[in-house]
């Protein structure tokens, strides 16, 4: 029965949830085409809920720590790859942006803020992290 209501009250917010989500994706995507050193991996028609990017000459491990620093949670591969690559190369991909490639997922309770907050620690970590 419990089940049953979590499924009905998830339902009842699904759509209203799937165009926030997308509205974060597309602010996500607008505010990194404004930093140079960003490539966005995803093509415009992805599904909502992920975008792949890379910064080239900054390794996505580095990336994904410093990130973690400061309280924000991303991967360098997919879901299901805990500690792989990322599957980018799988689009043909220069390894130089699989090898910087970061994978951004949001969810229901992710806010305009909070892709704010992660602009401005990847800006950071442009910043204070040593080039390669």
């Amino acid at each position: 029965v419990g089940f049953g209501v979590a499924a009905a009250l998830a339902d009842e917010h699904l759509a209203e949830d799937a165009r926030r989500i997308a509205d974060l994706n597309q602010e996500m995507r607008c505010r990194l085409l404004s930093m140079p050193q960003v490539v966005i991996n995803s093509p415009a028609d992805a599904l909502p809920a992920v975008l792949n990017i890379s910064v080239p000459g900054y390794r996505s491990e580095t990336m994904m720590h410093f990130l973690e620093e400061r309280g924000i949670s991303v991967s360098s591969g997919s879901a299901c790859s805990k500690g792989a690559k990322s599957h980018v190369s799988a689009m043909g991909l220069d390894p130089a942006l699989v090898d910087s490639a970061l994978r951004v997922s949001f969810g229901r309770y992710n806010t305009k803020a909070d892709v704010e907050d992660f602009v401005l620690a990847l800006q950071q970590g442009i910043c204070t992290l040593a080039h390669r």
